[in-house]
């Protein structure tokens, strides 16, 4: 291959959230001097839409709505015509949906497909499960951060030589920079304000438990993390337990929150532009997740250098090693969760110590740098095999 070489990167939107994050990130990261990323939208929405302009990327919208549609076929067919056209090498879908209709496009373009799988299909009912593992068993790779997911994966038939892992990555060095600053303010939670930067405590001394995490899915535990900081409250009267993200579920878990008699100690606090800089001032960071994939929430949390206590769930104990960079508990067990949360807040020396190492974690395995390298791997190795039709020289 001579010059820079077409992927598209295919995008459901680019909302606040996790894998929105990391699609960033990669497009941040990518080499440039080898690939040239086309970048593609069901639908241009999204917080995140304006980082794009200064990496040089103009993405296109299809317009897509449902997915179940006629009108959605057409569309599909224009994308396929699209990358023959523009002569894409290589087709790299993100989620659920452009997994599917990615895969459609790219076998139309006859040109290779990579879907990503970055949970373990929570959120999906029957029909959508078993439509996964069909796109995911077509794919010439499925790419998955976590080995609970590539595990997964096999069990479905998937080909383990067609599974590619590659972790999340983090710019480990705005977490630092982020430490030495102060977050936007946060009207709730005045403690925050003029804390010592990673202290884990503003100037009350309230030490403040952290969960980053949408309010659109039960998944995310955070009916448990409520029940548990009501013990925690009980033990530790100053602790503060901030919710950081938003929902329809929202109103519930406040209602909840008066009902467990802790809604002056909560705060919810919608989404945060500048979690880094809330992160580094938390004593502990915390997943209450009953299934997770790889959690952006857990890896930023130890990057910020915060110790963890997380459910034992999906690819969360291939990070968070108990004892050493926090505690696992078992899932929906709230008790639990309020026990090694006590034990945290009350061992600063503990907790730094796990903060410290999971900062080490994080380093070795999920910079942005290493992330990159695993992409261009990734991308090589398709190419270089050849698509559907046994060769993409003509694409390239």
């Amino acid at each position: 291959m001579t010059g820079a070489v077409k992927i598209l990167v295919f995008q459901n939107r680019f909302r606040l959230g996790g894998q929105e994050r990391q699609a960033l990130l990669h497009l941040a990261t990518l080499d440039r001097a080898r690939w040239e990323p086309v970048v593609r939208c069901l639908r241009l929405e999204g917080e995140h839409l304006p980082d794009l302009a200064p990496l040089g990327i103009a993405p296109r919208a299809l317009g897509v709505r449902k997915t179940m549609r006629p009108a959605t076929l057409w569309k599909v067919g224009r994308l396929a015509a699209e990358i023959r056209r523009e002569q894409v090498a290589l087709v790299h879908a993100q989620d659920f949906y452009t997994d599917l209709l990615g895969t459609l496009a790219a076998r139309l373009a006859r040109v290779p497909i990579i879907v990503t799988r970055v949970d373990l299909m929570h959120h999906l009912d029957g029909p959508r499960r078993a439509a996964l593992r069909g796109v995911s068993r077509l794919a010439d790779r499925v790419v998955v951060n976590a080995l609970a997911i590539r595990d997964r994966c096999v069990a479905e038939g998937v080909a383990p030589e067609r599974i590619a892992l590659v972790r999340n990555g983090l710019d480990l060095l705005q977490f630092d920079l982020a430490a030495a600053r102060p977050p936007e303010p946060i009207a709730w939670v005045p403690t925050l304000a003029g804390g010592a930067p990673g202290g884990g405590a503003g100037a009350s001394g309230a030490p403040v438990v952290v969960q980053v995490a949408n309010m659109h899915h039960p998944v995310k535990g955070h009916e448990d993390l409520l029940r548990a900081f009501r013990e925690v409250v009980r033990e530790i009267p100053a602790a503060r337990l901030l919710l950081v993200g938003d929902g329809d579920r929202r109103p519930g878990l406040e209602t909840l929150a008066r009902g467990l008699g802790i809604a002056d100690r909560v705060g919810f606090v919608g989404q945060r532009r500048d979690v880094p800089a809330v992160l580094a001032r938390a004593a502990v960071v915390v997943s209450a997740s009953h299934a997770e994939g790889l959690s952006n929430a857990v890896l930023e949390g130890m990057a910020a250098r915060r110790p963890l206590v997380a459910t034992a769930v999906g690819g969360t104990p291939e990070v968070v090693r108990d004892g050493e960079t926090g505690f696992l508990v078992p899932p929906r067990a709230p008790e639990a969760l309020a026990a090694r949360l006590v034990a945290v807040l009350r061992d600063p020396a503990l907790a730094r110590r796990m903060g410290e190492a999971g900062r080490a974690v994080v380093a070795r395995d999920h910079s942005a740098e290493r992330m990159r390298e695993s992409f261009d791997r990734l991308y090589r190795g398709v190419l270089e095999r050849g698509g559907p039709d046994g060769g993409l020289e003509r694409a390239a």
